[in-house]
């Protein structure tokens, strides 16, 4: 069974480039916090790639993930940069940052790799993060995704893969209903579904695909 500290040690298993998403999610939270350091928290945040770019744009950034391996990582890119974030060692059901209010935190391709109970657990620590009117950005798999109900059926719309680099990694997926409950206690600025169908591809065209897959995108708001 991979563990995300044994994928962390493979290169092609690290992205690389930041996401757009994050930088337009940071100016929004700009928005809502205007004229105050924004604290930003990049949660399971892997090899780093946004823990790096929020840092450079000098935000109080902070990162934390469940592999040891990807936290050096982030570690080594940072001082390479002499840039500076404060990184934990921590699995996504433990609050890491104990005393830190977040104007920000997100989570990209990484919160549906657990079971729902799990899930919920770190949709909750998130929310007591937050300050007031703080948003939480993650994209989540959708059951309209064509690697939906693939590998070992653990519970209700949990599958745990049984080939390629993500053997063994659980991925729980969401339908419209599933989310909504997840996101029960917050207002939601977007909730939005992105489908794409891949009619044909080529085999392993999953190591250099430049396209999107099937997923939810949320914006969420703590709003008590």
């Amino acid at each position: 069974m991979a563990t995300w500290n044994e994928l962390f040690l493979d290169e092609k298993n690290i992205a690389v480039l930041p996401q757009p998403e994050i930088y337009k999610f940071a100016k929004k939270a700009e928005g809502i916090f205007p004229g105050e350091k924004l604290k930003l928290w990049d949660f399971c945040c892997g090899a780093g790639r946004h823990t790096i770019l929020l840092s450079s744009l000098g935000y109080d950034t902070y990162g934390s993930d469940v592999s040891e391996n990807g936290i050096e990582i982030t570690k080594k890119k940072l001082r390479e940069s002499n840039l500076q974030a404060h990184l934990k060692i921590s699995d996504m059901t433990e609050r890491p940052f104990q005393k830190v209010k977040f104007h920000g935190v997100f989570s990209w391709d990484a919160i549906h790799h657990n079971t729902i109970e799990n899930i919920k657990k770190s949709v909750n620590i998130i929310h007591a993060c937050l300050e007031e009117k703080g948003l939480f950005l993650v994209n989540l798999l959708s059951t309209k995704s064509g690697s939906y109900n693939k590998g070992i059926k653990i519970e209700t719309n949990t599958f745990i893969r049984d080939d390629g680099d993500e053997a063994g990694v659980p991925h729980h997926y969401f339908d419209e209903k599933g989310v909504r409950e997840l996101f029960k206690d917050w207002k939601l600025l977007c909730l939005s579904e992105q489908v794409n169908t891949y009619i044909e591809t080529e085999n392993e065209f999953y190591r250099t695909n430049p396209f999107s897959y099937t997923k939810w995108n949320v914006i969420a708001q703590r709003i008590r």
